[in-house]
């Protein structure tokens, strides 16, 4: 890797839907890791989530709060991959990092669990081998070390996908289960409580960053976070709330319109950083924040109206008569919840059926996603930065990384490739804004990066 930072530089990919404590936990702790010596770059998922939902906030607020709180440079994730399941959030996000051509750690949250007497033995030197993990960031936490071997043995099962492993996963989806249910169960027949571990979010895609890493032969040494606090779908309040607590109690507060003191006694305020909780009151207070499904269902229920099935099949991933499916439950549905509701089903988790939703009204076709899934990354999108971040970009351009351009507007987006990517992410951001009590269709064309510089 050409030499463009004197200092290691941590790549973190992220939703920070919104930021909280825990993330700012997480910067601060893989900094000190690597002796409060790393420069820290964000890839931020733009306007939608891999749960298939907008985000809470806009991209350049959420890139805001990261710089207020220890990150140095953010990029955008873009739509087909940040609206995608684990391995493609993985793919986008890794190689968008690694086309910078200056990352050296690739770090991301790990959750707990209960250790498999599988990894009980295992000495600290094999912990740490296997993929480049950085062997003095071990932490004083006893569970992290037992935990990272977990998700190295079971990403090794997946790389070399035995005979075995084939069959079996082969069997689980022919039951008509789902590809992660399937493919957790085929893990708990070799390592018993593999299943359980992976169906944990943050754990599943550490084993997708890891894959991918493995697969590219990327030169990023991994630097995991044990995550504190509440679970990713833990709705508990307190000073390490999870982003869905917090967005949970705002949605709870616009329905009942009932903001009286909310800001200054609410638990929310202890959960966020001050700078975070500041960005997102005053978006709040201009009507930028997305927290009720009323009009994507409208405008769900107008789209599916006026498919066919041929229509639908048109859209990226839908497959196995999903098609029929949407157009056979939206009749019956009262609402978006009671729709995804009534289409979940052992072969369609509704994180999957929401992503696909949201594909089907922003409009990515088979075709596209096939093109962009050969490619690497064709543009780098910088959404803000600090001076530290404004220095590492400057001294890209002077290396032989520059090849794939970093922009910040999307229609500086160049060849045929960039300009369908840029186009869908485009549309996802402007569909984003029509669900807005404000919505600004000139949004995404207005806004420039943000800019953090602490002066003196």
């Amino acid at each position: 890797m050409e030499k463009i930072s004197r200092n290691p530089v941590i790549g973190i990919p992220a939703e920070y839907n919104p930021f909280h404590n825990g993330h700012a936990l997480h910067i601060a702790r893989a900094r000190k890791l690597l002796q409060n010596q790393g420069d820290v770059v964000v890839v931020l998922s733009s306007s939608f989530t891999q749960r298939g939902l907008p985000a809470l906030a806009d991209k350049w607020t959420r890139a805001s709060m990261a710089l207020a709180n220890g990150a140095d440079l953010v990029l955008e994730l873009p739509f087909p991959y940040a609206c995608n399941a684990a391995p493609e959030f993985a793919r986008g996000a890794v190689d968008t990092l690694a086309a910078l051509g200056f990352v050296t750690h690739l770090s991301f949250g790990i959750e707990a669990f209960e250790t498999f007497e599988t990894f009980e033995s295992l000495e600290a030197s094999e912990v740490f081998a296997g993929f480049g993990t950085e062997k003095s960031a071990a932490p004083a936490d006893a569970d992290l070390p037992r935990l990272i071997s977990a998700i190295n043995a079971i990403a090794n099962i997946l790389i070399h996908e035995s005979c075995a492993f084939k069959l079996e996963l082969k069997k689980k989806l022919s039951e008509g289960k789902s590809y992660p249910r399937s493919i957790a169960e085929t893990l708990d027949s070799i390592i018993p409580g593999g299943g359980a571990f992976v169906s944990m979010p943050n754990n599943a895609l550490a084993i997708s960053y890891l894959l991918r890493v493995s697969e590219k032969n990327f030169a990023m040494k991994i630097l995991p976070v044990l995550r504190e606090g509440s679970g990713h779908r833990d709705g508990t309040a307190g000073a390490l709330a999870s982003a869905a607590a917090i967005r949970s109690a705002l949605a709870s507060h616009m329905r009942d319109d009932s903001w009286d003191d909310f800001w200054g006694s609410s638990w929310i305020r202890e959960a966020m950083p001050p700078s975070a909780l500041a960005l997102l009151k005053g978006e709040l207070q201009r009507g930028r924040l997305w927290t009720q499904t009323g009009k994507l269902w409208t405008l769900l229920q107008g789209f599916l109206e006026r498919s066919s099935p041929e229509d639908l099949r048109e859209c990226a991933g839908i497959t196995e008569g999903l098609e029929n499916l949407f157009l056979k439950r939206y009749r019956e549905a009262s609402s978006y919840e009671d729709f995804i509701g009534r289409c979940v089903c052992a072969r369609y988790t509704r994180n999957r059926l929401q992503r696909q939703a949201a594909r089907c009204l922003v409009g990515i076709d088979r075709w596209t996603t096939l093109t962009l899934s050969r490619a690497e990354p064709p543009y780098i999108r910088v959404l803000g930065y600090n001076r530290r971040g404004q220095d590492l970009l400057h001294a890209r351009r002077r290396s032989s990384h520059a090849a794939i351009p970093a922009i910040t507007r999307l229609a500086e987006a160049a060849n045929p490739t960039a300009r369908a990517l840029a186009e869908l992410e485009f549309r996802a951001s402007r569909f984003r804004e029509m669900l807005l009590p404000h919505p600004d269709l000139k949004h995404e064309e207005r806004q420039k990066p943000a800019r953090f510089f602490c002066e003196g």
